[in-house]
């Protein structure tokens, strides 16, 4: 019934999206369409070259820089649902990352450096690699592009699910000056201000400056600061630019980035735990190994907590709370540097264009990931394994002469998280392009090349608490003994540490051509294009376990991959266009870093490449006197050997690790359509909406118990994880003059929803994946201000704004700890809302 509700409630929005399109603007005709506004044209360069969006034969989005103003976008993932299909989930233990996932397609919740991105994320066409850096400060955008489906040509760099593409602001000639400030609830301050000050000897520069701070949204009632509270961040940041023009027809643009973000990331809260009940899995009749986990319920039910007020907060349940207990004050401090430089040049026939990127990434963080705060139990050693038993049960167990020592003797207690982690990480990369173009009445083309190269290390130290059954050791002794053993449950402190360095090298060259029959005029148009990749790996491991190892570790692998598309767009009508497309897209193989090595070697093994093929067709419109834009596209995604990220069943006792696998093959179909609409001079509507099926073919990812049994296909059990079926938003947009001036009053009322999503992709050893299956979400956003106040000459505006007016409590993101027999996640922001202030001259 859920299900059928969460259709219909899609399937309407669908169908209202498309009766306004259809019917609403044409009154608007009827009542002088010829001198009623019209939509602005947007222009993008998903093809490496200016564009009208209408006119790229793909699924591509455009956010520009007054609707990222007008929503309040602060980072790349606050624009999580803005696109259909298209969803981003923060990370867990940092401040900067982000899982994004697009037409089913995630780059999986692993923050490692052995595993690459499914989805290309660039920043002014320099590719930004690890998703650990990928919540971006929004700072001075132009624009923001999302193109969806393989970019396996022009943007070839693993960009499986789609791309994400950053275009910030050039410099200008003339002097500008834009500043804002604004608080609101939590105690949140902020404040930006850009500066051009005009071309001086040539060169034009801009530079901005902006600082965010707000208090954490969750009471941690053991720490008394509410600036250290989870959800508490405090960032600074700062970009500059400056821009020559040579000569009329070319231009050299260096841009410097810098940002630091720091805080308490969201709070982990628990929502369930184990009582130790074994599990079986059957598929297809046969018994598969799955994770068994921990009797973790019955130690904390006995457990002494050093708080009292901790221990009413200790109880797991699946519901949002506003207070909690982190004796580890968790914190994650993530700083990064980025260099880019530009020169281009017109040399008539053809353009030239150089890319080169440097950038640098620092991540800090402590985490506590339970939430209970202090608590101490019985704990196990082997040499304590009998204390307390009574004189009578040991008799012929141990030396009579040790009877009376061993049954007066305490079993130990342990004062111990069930986790915490602490982690280090330290990032390079440098990237260059170089494209070459050109065009004629009958032909554009694009020839390039593209070389990359990354180093990253990671020291992850983690302190976990594996609650044993030691009525499982005992009951060897006859049931007697175990009848009388003084504490059945005890924790087995567990340490251990990653330590790495992982080190990547990518080669490519591409190149594509679109050519007009009958010219540019004539409305066919066949697009053609290829890129070869060449992709080396190696990874050095130093520790994975309790001790360093005496010799590294080491992994090597190479990988290469020929892809393509093949584009077709015509024109059906004056502003109809259709297009058909089939493309190929890769994701280079790599390592997962807490791999064990292959038996008897010491040879860290690898994970393969992916491969997908992409079938999509599409309509794009701008209808009623361009005061319409609606576009429409189907899709089809063949998908081989996908890697996925699942926790590891057969782990060593006590620990918590996941490991990388090629699953087999998935059929990923869907649909999605965008909306924008005038109404009247006074109202517009946008909206979006994204249906996406994932169809398991294969998934070799089971194990049977029979030993040496072949690998079992689980298909029919396994779920997409970080994916959202059902995507969609519509807003309402309204302007209206005040007075004589250019003021106006301005607003927007916005509805979002996401459909709740699974966090790993199968049960087998992740035994509460669907308890902790995140909530749809539906949320409501709203702005109201006033703008283009006269200041002499310059510009006031001021706004009122309100995210998640509902105060929805919805849980987003979970983490199952397998055998460790506990699980929980995060909950979204509440809601949030504030002033902001602004002049622009």
């Amino acid at each position: 019934m859920k299900k059928a509700f969460h259709v219909h409630r899609a399937s309407a929005l669908a169908i209202g999206v498309s009766l306004i399109a259809v019917s609403q603007p044409a009154a608007a005709q009827d009542t002088g369409a010829d001198a009623a506004p019209a939509l602005d044209t947007i222009v993008v360069t998903a093809q490496k070259r200016s564009q009208n969006l209408q006119d790229v034969p793909i699924a591509i989005s455009a956010i520009d820089s007054a609707k990222i103003e007008k929503l309040g976008v602060q980072d790349a993932r606050d624009l999580s649902g803005l696109a259909p299909n298209v969803t981003i989930v923060s990370g867990t233990t940092s401040n900067s990352a982000a899982v994004i996932s697009m037409r089913g397609i995630s780059n999986g919740g692993s923050e490692t450096f052995g595993v690459d991105t499914a989805s290309g994320l660039y920043v002014d066409g320099v590719y930004i690699s690890r998703s650990g850096a990928a919540g971006l400060d929004v700072a001075d955008i132009e624009r923001v592009e999302v193109l969806r489906g393989p970019q396996g040509t022009l943007f070839g760099r693993n960009t499986t699910g789609g791309a994400i593409h950053f275009i910030s602001r050039a410099p200008s000639n003339e002097f500008r000056l834009k500043a804002e400030g604004g608080y609101g609830n939590f105690d949140a301050w902020n404040g930006r201000i850009t500066v051009d000050p005009g071309a001086i000897a040539g060169i034009a520069t801009s530079f901005s400056y902006s600082h965010r701070q707000r208090d954490g949204v969750v009471d941690n009632i053991l720490e008394p600061r509410d600036s250290r509270d989870p959800g508490s961040r405090k960032s600074d940041s700062f970009r500059g630019a400056a821009k020559i023009e040579l000569g009329g027809t070319g231009s050299i643009q260096y841009i410097f980035d810098w940002s630091k973000v720091s805080g308490s990331p969201m709070a982990f809260q628990l929502t369930n735990v184990s009582d130790g009940t074994p599990r079986n899995i059957v598929v297809d009749g046969q018994q598969l190994v799955v994770t068994q986990p921990a009797p973790v319920e019955q130690y904390l039910q006995s457990a002494t907590f050093a708080n009292a007020d901790c221990a009413a907060l200790a109880e797991p349940r699946r519901a949002y709370r506003s207070k909690i207990c982190n004796d580890i004050s968790s914190y994650a401090v993530d700083e990064i540097w980025g260099h880019n430089l530009q020169v281009e040049n017109d040399f008539d026939i053809f353009k030239v264009k150089m890319t080169s990127g440097y950038r640098i990434w620092h991540s800090d963080s402590v985490s506590d990931l339970d939430g209970l705060g202090a608590f101490s139990g019985p704990a196990f050693t082997p040499t304590s394994l009998l204390n307390g038993l009574p004189a009578s049960v040991l008799q012929g167990i141990v030396p009579a002469a040790s009877i009376p020592f061993i049954s007066s003797a305490a079993v130990p207690t342990v004062q111990q998280n069930l986790f915490e982690t602490s982690n280090t990480r330290r990032h390079r990369q440098l990237s260059q392009e170089i494209e070459v173009s050109g065009n004629s009445d009958h032909l554009d083309w694009v020839v390039g090349g593209f070389y990359f190269w990354e180093k990253g290390s990671e020291y992850n130290p983690q302190n976990s608490g594996f609650v044993l059954d030691t009525n499982s050791i005992l009951s060897r002794y006859g049931s007697a003994v175990a009848a009388a053993n003084p504490a059945r449950y005890r924790l087995v402190q567990t340490l251990t540490t990653l330590s790495y360095t992982a080190e990547a090298e990518s080669s490519a060259l591409y190149g594509q051509a679109t050519y007009y029959p009958g010219g540019r005029g004539s409305g066919l148009r066949v697009t053609a294009g290829g890129r070869y990749t060449w992709d080396n790996k190696r990874l050095f491991r130093t520790q994975n376990g309790a001790v360093p190892f005496a010799v590294p570790q080491v992994g090597k692998a190479s990988y290469s991959k020929f892809t393509w598309n093949l584009m077709l767009g015509y024109d059906l009508a004056d502003g109809i266009s259709s297009y058909a497309r089939v493309a190929t897209g890769y994701r280079s193989g790599g390592f997962n870093a807490s791999d064990p090595v292959a038996s008897g070697t010491n040879t860290i093994p690898s994970f393969g490449q992916e491969n997908v093929t992409s079938y999509e067709v599409g309509l794009k419109t701008e209808l009623f006197h361009r005061r319409v834009r609606f576009n429409v596209a189907g899709y089809y995604n063949v998908y081989k050997d996908l890697a996925v990220n699942v926790p590891v069943p057969d782990a060593p006792q006590g620990t918590f690790s996941t490991r990388i696998a090629n699953a087999g093959k998935v059929n990923y179909a869907g649909f999605e359509a965008e909306l924008q609409a005038i109404l009247t001079d006074n109202f517009s509507i946008d909206g979006a909406i994204g249906y996406v099926n994932v169809d398991y073919k294969e998934f070799l990812g089971g194990k049977s118990t029979v030993p040496g049994a072949p690998a079992v296909d689980i298909a029919s059990i396994a779920v997409p994880s970080y994916t959202s079926p059902w995507t969609g938003n519509i807003a309402l947009n309204a302007q209206f003059p005040i007075g004589a001036g250019s003021a106006r009053l301005v607003g927007r009322v916005g509805y979002t929803h996401e459909d709740g999503k699974y966090s790993f992709p199968t049960a087998l050893s992740a035994p509460f994946n669907d308890a902790i299956k995140g909530d749809d979400r539906d949320l409501i956003d709203a702005q109201i201000g006033i703008d283009r106040i006269p200041l002499g000459n310059a510009e006031g505006e001021i706004r009122i704004w309100g995210k998640n007016l509902t105060n929805a409590k919805d849980f987003v993101r979970g983490i199952d700890f397998g055998q460790l027999g506990y699980a929980g996640g995060y909950y979204a922001d509440p809601r949030t809302y504030g002033i902001t202030i602004g002049v622009k001259y």
